[in-house]
């Protein structure tokens, strides 16, 4: 075994090297550790020839890579060449796939690049219907004068469309479970993306153990077999210790079932205690539960949970009974979540300043709310938007001790370039009391991890002439975040935050409070767990850590 090492490699480091050769050098924190990967000298010969042909995939067609050994290292002396540039790029294809050619003329040629590039197109005609198409794609090479052609030719011929759906299922899940999950029906466009999205959301009901979506073509009819495997095991227990930044240690448990009495219906509890908040949780899910009207093949899914909690806020704690019922749709970018709510809530004043009403509140509510999600990702987006509606509205004549709305709106930009992520968060929350007052729970608070990150969660108020950190009936809490990588798996982020809270409805000349901050990202396959440390502009003694797992935006 010996070190092995690169010279005149000026075009790239050598960690990239190491990297394209599959060779794996130490870890940054391993200082302790030589950063030269050691190979066997048996192989030198085999990594000496992928090193050239790696150095011909980036457009050195004349690259030559000497080998050399001394008693601890084998040494790669690289004469990279003259590169090859692209001289005439030719395409007949439509703007919408001639916008996929990353490259342009006079840019030097890059084989691994060419073949994206014909993978992307070829992607982008599935997911718009062409499942028949003529494509050509071909770099003419001229190594005497380094200068390559490029020529792109598309025919994509008539769309395709899906044919029969056949379904087999478990003997307890029934057809109209798995066909609500689709975004497609037998006689809809071809699609390859609504494939892969109907994947996701059968996987979604978490009662399979085995997903398989077989296609089969004929001409442009495509027809789709389903084959779904039971879940095993269908019970599922967590329980766990943590600390969060609002709330100190705490403690949680969850028990739950899938595949409850079958038809994909999940029970579920939940528990949680800390020393400023303690639940339980009982969850209901069923799928397809009530057809659409005048859409018959089409589905709402029912969900009801019930709650009991206690929560510490700064100048009150509340006690809530709640029960409510969800009827859901989502459907390729678009998602509906309308139902009833039922809360029973005992507000308890901490201190005697505040201008806070106690009692008992009885709140009785319709609720809507709407949602359409362009992201590429609901785990962990790099491009897309996100955009949300919600409203509810308590009446007096429905036995609610209140009658009032209230609004909240939420839109979300995320955007990559090359490797810099840059992403933006507003929220608009109104509150409008028509008769009796609304428990101080109800109004808006902000602060916490997806809030104003200088403050712990609903930690960040209103304020009366009596005291700060009160609820308020207008709320403005905006974010701009921009994130890079550092290393592997790890990005670092800045971020700045500015919130407006007002005690009045649809008063928007209070201050912003303003904050700053940093963090780090360590991305992994359930989404990136973040540390985020935010201070505030104008007090600077005022500050917060904060730890999550998933994305903001």
């Amino acid at each position: 075994m010996k070190y092995l090492e690169f010279r005149n490699n000026t075009l790239f480091t050598s960690s990239h090297l190491y990297e394209s050769l599959g060779l794996k050098q130490p870890a940054w924190y391993e200082f302790w550790k030589e950063k030269r990967p050691m190979i066997n000298t048996k192989l030198s010969g085999s990594l000496q020839e992928s090193l050239q042909n790696y150095y011909k995939s980036e457009g050195f067609f004349h690259a030559a890579v000497q080998k050399s050994e001394n008693n601890s290292t084998v040494i790669f002396e690289i004469t990279p060449g003259s590169p090859a540039y692209i001289k005439e790029i030719k395409s007949d294809m439509q703007p919408r796939y001639q916008a996929l050619v990353t490259y342009k003329e006079g840019d030097r040629f890059n084989a691994n690049t060419f073949i994206d590039i014909k993978k992307s197109i070829k992607k982008k005609l599935l997911n718009d219907g062409y499942c028949n198409y003529n494509f050509d794609s071909k770099a003419r090479v001229d190594i005497v004068k380094n200068i390559v052609y490029i020529s792109y030719k598309l025919q994509k011929n008539p769309l395709c469309h899906f044919g029969t759906i056949a379904i087999q299922a478990p003997e307890n899940i029934s057809e109209k479970v798995v066909k609500s999950r689709l975004t497609f029906r037998e006689g809809s466009p071809y699609s390859s993306k609504r494939i892969n999205e109907s994947y996701s959301t059968i996987s979604g009901l978490d009662a399979f153990d085995g997903i398989q979506l077989a296609q089969k073509q004929k001409s442009d009819i495509i027809n789709l077999n389903i084959n779904l495997k039971a879940k095993s095991k269908r019970i599922r227990q967590e329980i766990g210790v943590g600390y969060e930044t609002n709330l100190g240690p705490k403690g949680i448990f969850r028990w739950e079932e899938r595949n409850f009495h079958g038809d994909a219906k999940k029970l579920s509890f939940d528990f949680k205690y800390s020393k400023r908040e303690k639940y339980i949780k009982n969850s209901f899910f069923q799928p397809a539960f009530l057809p659409v009207p005048y859409y018959p093949d089409y589905y709402l899914d029912m969900k009801n949970e019930f709650l009991y909690s206690e929560y510490e806020y700064e100048n009150f704690n509340e006690v809530k009974y709640a029960d409510y019922l969800h009827l859901l749709k989502d459907y390729h970018l678009f998602s509906v979540d309308m139902g009833l709510g039922l809360e029973k809530i005992e507000i308890k004043k901490t201190g005697e300043i505040c201008n806070i009403s106690e009692g008992n509140f009885l709140l009785f509510f319709p609720f809507m709310q709407f949602i359409i999600d362009t992201r590429d990702s609901k785990i962990d987006p790099k491009q897309g938007i996100y955009v949300s509606a919600y409203l509810e509205s308590g009446l007096k004549y429905l036995a609610s001790s209140t009658s009032y709305s209230k609004f909240i709106a939420e839109m979300r930009l995320i955007k990559t370039f090359k490797h810099t992520t840059l992403a933006a968060k507003g929220k608009l929350g109104l509150i409008s009391e028509f008769q009796n007052a609304l428990p101080e729970s109800k109004l808006f608070f902000a602060g916490g991890a997806f809030s104003n990150r200088a403050y712990g969660y609903n930690r960040l108020g209103a304020r009366d002439s009596m005291c700060d950190e009160v609820g308020g009936q207008t709320l403005v809490d905006t974010t701009l975040e921009a994130s890079h990588p550092l290393y592997e798996k790890i990005d670092g982020a800045v971020f700045y935050d500015a919130t407006m809270i007002s005690q009045k409805s649809f008063e928007f000349t209070i201050d912003f409070v303003h904050a700053v901050g940093f963090g780090l990202r360590y991305h992994t396959p359930i989404g990136p767990v973040k540390l985020d440390f935010g201070i505030n502009i104008e007090d600077s003694t005022q500050y917060a850590l904060h730890f999550q797992i998933g994305q903001s935006f």
